[in-house]
């Protein structure tokens, strides 16, 4: 699934304009939507408190990246009625060469099975975010769970967190055989908890990294994963296809 910004405004708009002039713009720039995205933008959650622009931005929008350093909030029409679950089985990435916001599942999704995201904070910041900004308590079936199953999964993400930092370093300091190896971990912990990385993304980290070790062998092979991975996938970002094409063609020179 993909979906395009209905609105995308700058951060420095949103932070310096006064608030009268920043909402009355909005308003006007919805007025001249396309009626049909106009209704859906009406129809999505809105938080109770504030002005009814500020109330269907706030629990709606995404901050994207625009020309790698413009950050800029995204309104989505489509993406914006996904709703959240603790457990997701999709995640949202941002492709800047689109301008477009693409929907990725987790693992395969089963026919009638709903479509859900969530935020990233951990549980009780993530419990608080969601009765402040968007006015609910979470009923997932993570947080319907005994605490101690939400315990399990809030000390996974934290190691898979803290890995990924660990795999950054290791990489940049040259120890790329400890990177290889916490990455598989780190692909394994992601698992466990139902949130592995998208295959095509894991497949060129891990062909990167044996690159960098020398191993050829193991590169080409997770560099032809990735470049299938990215083309099965048909995302919007060619680019990315492009990218793992060329390095495998850099590898199999």
């Amino acid at each position: 699934m993909t979906d395009v910004p209905a609105l995308l405004i700058g951060i420095a708009f949103l932070a310096d304009a006064k608030p009268h002039h920043r909402r009355r713009f909005l308003k006007q720039a919805i007025s001249q939507l396309p009626e049909e995205t106009r209704s859906k933008l009406y129809s999505l959650h809105r938080s109770s408190a504030g002005h009814e622009v500020d109330a269907m931005l706030g629990p709606n929008s995404h901050t994207v990246t625009v020309a790698g350093e413009d950050v800029h909030v995204g309104l989505f029409a489509e993406v914006a009625r996904i709703n959240h679950s603790c457990r997701p089985n999709v995640y949202f990435r941002f492709s800047e060469r689109r301008l477009t916001m693409e929907v990725v599942a987790y693992h395969a999704i089963e026919p009638g099975e709903e479509i859900v995201m969530s935020c990233k904070p951990p549980a009780e910041v993530r419990r608080k975010y969601l009765k402040d900004h968007w006015g609910f308590d979470c009923a997932c079936s993570l947080c319907r769970g005994p605490q101690t199953a939400v315990d399990e999964s809030e000390s996974w993400r934290r190691k898979i967190k803290s890995l990924k930092g660990t795999i950054a370093s290791a990489k940049a300091e040259g120890f790329y055989r400890d990177a290889i190896a916490m990455t598989k971990e780190w692909l394994m912990f992601a698992e466990w908890d139902r949130q592995p990385p998208f295959m095509p993304e894991y497949y060129s980290e891990l062909a990167e990294l044996y690159f960098l070790m020398g191993d050829t062998v193991n590169a080409t092979r997770y560099a032809r994963m990735s470049l299938d991975g990215w083309a099965r996938f048909g995302s919007v970002d060619d680019e990315q296809v492009e990218k793992a094409r060329l390095f495998l063609h850099r590898l199999e020179q």
